[in-house]
Order: structure tokens, then C-alpha cells, then sequence
């Protein structure tokens, strides 16, 4: 008796399993925080359900200009979704990005010496690892919270919130 049991509710428990389906596709928006760089970013998404549970993401940030200096981003991702309800999901990120950034040329005067230093460019790749959830609204519009971890030579905490929209 207790095999049948375990059988029917394990049967029952699949049959919702994944809302997500493959070859489902979304974009986004979102706005994003950095521990380490203490700024906010404005960012883009596009979402393909590879099967019912992995999700592929690319995304791209710009992050508003603090000291001079601006950063922007571009990452690929994937996501495992589980299913907690009808309209609640809960995911594992991981992924890679390419970080890019400019600063401004400065100029100091202390009145007899001016010294002016020149912009530069440069970038760096890092990793990403994190986890997100995911609250449907209704059939088409979602909305969504990340946390990661950018694994870089100054690493940081990314948190962001973000909408979406289902196609």
C-alpha cells in the first residue's frame, strides 16, 4: 500500500512539474545593483527554453556612471527551473560575461602643476553563479529577482529585479 501511495504521488507531483516549454522564448528588462561597484545597472534579456527545465539566457547591462567611470556587460546563462507552483519558480544561474568599462580623462591642478591623465578602456571576463525566482503574472508576464556572484579579479555581488514578457 504504501508503494501505490508513494506511486500515485509521485505521479501526481510530475504532472505539473514544468509550466516552461521547450522552445518557449521571453525578453526582459531589468535594474540591477553591485556590491562592489556600488551602482545601479539598466539591462536587457532574451530567454529560450532549450528543454521544459534549462533555460538559456543572453543579457546585456549598462551601469551608470560613478567616478568617472562607466561599465557595461554582456553575459551568457543558463537556468535549471523548478516548478514550486503554477506561477512560482525558483532557479540555479550559472554562466560567463565579458565586462567592459571607460574612464575619463582627469585633470588636477595644485596651481603651479597641472597634470592631466588620459581616458583608458579594458575589460575582463568573469563567471557568474546564483540563483533566481520567477513570478508569472499571468500567462505571458513574469516578474523576476537574481542574486549572483560575478567571479572577476574584484568580484561582486550583483542583485537585480527585473519584468518580462513571454512569446
Amino acid at each position: 500500500m504504501r508503494k501505490l501511495l508513494f506511486i500515485v504521488c509521485m505521479a501526481m507531483f510530475s504532472i505539473g512539474t514544468f509550466a516552461q516549454v521547450k522552445g518557449d522564448k521571453a525578453v526582459g528588462a531589468n535594474l540591477t545593483y553591485g556590491e562592489d561597484s556600488k551602482t545601479f545597472a539598466v539591462g536587457v534579456k532574451g530567454q529560450y527554453n532549450l528543454t521544459d527545465a534549462i533555460r538559456l539566457e543572453a543579457a546585456a547591462d549598462y551601469w551608470l556612471k560613478k567616478d568617472g567611470v562607466f561599465w557595461w556587460d554582456v553575459q551568457a546563462n543558463a537556468h535549471y527551473l523548478f516548478n514550486l507552483s503554477d506561477k512560482l519558480k525558483i532557479y540555479p544561474i550559472a554562466g560567463i560575461g565579458y565586462m567592459g568599462y571607460k574612464t575619463d580623462a582627469v585633470e588636477v591642478s595644485t596651481g603651479y602643476v597641472t597634470v592631466k591623465s588620459e581616458s583608458s578602456t579594458g575589460g575582463d571576463v568573469f563567471f557568474n553563479l546564483g540563483g533566481g525566482v520567477q513570478y508569472d503574472l499571468t500567462e505571458k508576464l513574469f516578474l523576476s529577482g537574481e542574486v549572483k556572484y560575478q567571479f572577476k579579479d574584484e568580484g561582486q555581488i550583483a542583485v537585480s529585479a527585473g519584468i518580462g514578457i513571454k512569446f
